[in-house]
């Protein structure tokens, strides 16, 4: 009885493994980037003496329903160049090339 279900529950696993498997996009081995290479301090107030504002330079994802906080009390300041929402994503079967919107990311840079 317990083997039996096991092997059941296994060969679930291996299908939705399978099915997984022919959406993913393979990626390469991504090296986490470190802080200061990301985000750069911005100086701010009239003598410039303050130091919590930092601009991300690399590129980013931005969810569909972003909306910026007012630029006071904006921390992270994401330049619009600098947003992404499409990826292109190769099919390796068809061998095609489609522009997809981006779902999510598990961790933006």
């Amino acid at each position: 009885g317990v083997s039996r279900a096991k092997v059941l529950s296994n060969m679930v696993k291996q299908k939705k493994k399978e099915k997984a498997g022919k959406w993913n996009v393979p990626l390469p081995k991504v090296k986490p980037t470190a802080e200061d290479e990301m985000l750069k301090v911005l100086k701010t107030g009239k003598r410039k003496g303050k130091q919590w504002k930092r601009m991300v330079t690399k590129v980013t994802f931005v969810g569909q329903g972003f909306t910026r906080k007012p630029p006071k009390f904006e921390r992270f300041i994401r330049p619009m160049a600098m947003r992404t929402t499409k990826a292109n994503v190769t099919h390796p079967e068809l061998q095609t090339t489609f522009q997809l919107d981006i779902l999510g990311v598990k961790k933006n840079p």
